[in-house]
């Protein structure tokens, strides 16, 4: 025999089959029957008293064509590469469970919830609990944003939501993610009411809580924001001398380091404490997320100077457009901003309907 052959052989296996079988470059080969190689020698379906004179013919009829130079091809399976998915109440589930243990603010939280309900009601509703996500295209996006509300600024709002909620499962698997392809009709701006009459309101807020007061003047004179910003500072925070603020990017929105000035007219409110002291609670703990919420709704309520539309974050609003009229700098405003781009500072402007050009800008003939 070719000596690249070896063992060849009959068996037979305990369920009562039978075969020959045989190694060739080191690979074992079994064969039950002789079709393979042109023959019809088959003893696992003839008659009992065949089986052996078949199994002999079919170890003889391999042996002559092993002889005569016949070799088993090596076939190579192609192996099916199932292309990677999930369902979409699986991402769902997955991308909910990883945002909320992300350091988002209660109320993001909160609307993350909101639209994770939706979407669920949105599954069950259509029937979709099988449906993949590479099946989830701009048309099911679109049912689900008419499914949510008839309101164009709730869809707005529901749009973005939905693709922050999804976006990285999208990129994760490597499927478009279909909610910015949607164009909505975009409804009229609503413009920030800057606060009239600032000092005076400051007079009236130093007399009802001096906490609150403390907040409004870091958000006016500093342009940081008081649930998230504001309410956590600690007096390590500050430098020595109380003039600058310096927050790394974990205790901030923009997750840029920040390093802020501070007016004159908020210093003189400070009084250095403990460095690892929160400056409003004067422990290590901070007031709940919603202690400034609380107290600025009972001030509105008894103050004689606010607009309808004034919230607490109408100071940084209001300090925003201080910034930029004295300055006339998009650079210097995204900076005290903490703003992560100047396309978000651009925006902000916009809303707040400031002018951004004058006169003397225009052409001159």
């Amino acid at each position: 025999m070719n000596y690249e052959f070896k063992n060849l052989k009959k068996f037979k296996l305990s369920n009562g089959r039978m075969g020959i079988s045989f190694f060739y470059n080191e690979k074992r080969f079994r064969f039950f029957n002789s079709s393979v190689i042109g023959e019809n020698f088959n003893p696992n379906i003839c008659d009992e008293s065949l089986k052996e004179k078949q199994h002999d013919l079919l170890y003889q009829s391999f042996f002559i064509k092993l002889e005569k130079g016949w070799r088993p091809i090596e076939e190579k399976k192609q192996k099916k590469i199932k292309p990677i998915d999930i369902k979409i109440i699986e991402a769902v589930n997955l991308c909910y469970n990883n945002k909320l243990n992300l350091d988002y603010s209660k109320s993001y939280k909160k609307d993350l919830t909101i639209s994770y309900n939706r979407l669920n009601d949105f599954i069950v509703n259509r029937k979709y609990q099988n449906l993949n996500l590479s099946d989830f295209n701009i048309n099911i996006a679109k049912d689900l944003i008419n499914f949510t509300s008839n309101s164009k600024r709730v869809q707005l709002n529901f749009k973005r939501n939905y693709s922050a909620l999804l976006s990285d499962i999208f990129k994760e698997y490597k499927f478009e993610n279909p909610f910015p392809l949607i164009k909505l009709v975009k409804t009229e701006e609503v413009l920030h009411k800057p606060i009239k009459e600032i000092k005076l309101v400051f007079d009236e807020v130093e007399k009802f809580n001096s906490n609150l007061h403390l907040c409004c003047l870091l958000a006016y004179g500093c342009l940081l924001r008081p649930h998230r910003e504001i309410r956590n500072l600690k007096w390590d925070d500050f430098n020595v001398d109380c003039t600058q603020i310096s927050l790394a990017g974990n205790r901030n929105k923009g997750k840029k380091n920040r390093i802020v000035p501070i007016p004159p007219f908020v210093q003189k409110y400070l009084t250095k404490g403990n460095s690892g002291d929160n400056i409003f609670s004067n422990n290590e703990s901070p007031f709940n997320e919603d202690y400034f919420k609380t107290l600025w709704s009972r001030y509105k309520k008894i103050s004689q100077l606010l607009e309808p539309d004034n919230t607490l974050y109408s100071f940084r609003h209001t300090g925003a457009i201080s910034v930029y009229e004295k300055t006339g700098s998009l650079n210097k405003l995204q900076q005290v901003m903490g703003h992560g781009n100047i396309s978000v500072s651009l925006t902000y402007l916009r809303g707040l309907g400031i002018k951004q050009l004058s006169v003397e800008d225009m052409p001159d003939l």
